[in-house]
């Protein structure tokens, strides 16, 4: 596992931001060394607080960057004409739940599944945390369970 995603107590690191945004790990120091991106570089590893991250994704310069990418794994999916197997794209509204709560959940497994072109978008929408996921049918409704579970809830 690459060490950008291993467990930071209750910050998030560049391969997190990453993740999130689907901005590349280059953009993201880009923006850190503009001064766009807060945070704190511990033992070489960049931390970020999860308030500094949502400055981060709401910033003017940086936020049709991240509409775009999200826009882009939508798009891909309806142009994509060679599926192999079957796959979704699933654009998951949760209103109600914590933005920090479900970012948390979803950054910690994804990276720790073993997925086959998974591709995962985490952004605040109005307050209402979205989540867009898009992989193998069985892959995405697992995780969506997954989710669920560890929110307390049975599907």
């Amino acid at each position: 596992m690459n060490k950008d995603y291993e467990a930071t107590g209750n910050c998030y690191t560049i391969g997190h931001v990453v993740q999130f945004t689907g901005l590349t790990d280059r953009t993201i120091r880009s923006y850190i060394s503009m001064g766009i991106l807060k945070g704190e570089k511990i033992n070489g590893l960049w931390h970020f607080t999860p308030e500094q991250v949502e400055d981060f994704v709401r910033h003017p310069a940086v936020r049709p960057s991240i509409q775009a990418k999200n826009n882009a794994i939508v798009y891909d999916f309806l142009m994509d004409d060679r599926k192999r197997e079957r796959e979704i794209c699933m654009i998951y509204d949760l209103p109600g739940d914590d933005a920090k709560k479900t970012a948390e959940f979803f950054s910690r497994d994804i990276p720790k599944a073993e997925l086959h072109d998974f591709r995962f978008r985490f952004d605040s929408v109005g307050g209402v945390p979205r989540v867009i996921l898009k992989g193998r049918v069985s892959e995405v409704m697992e995780m969506i369970a997954r989710y669920e579970e560890w929110m307390g809830r049975k599907n």
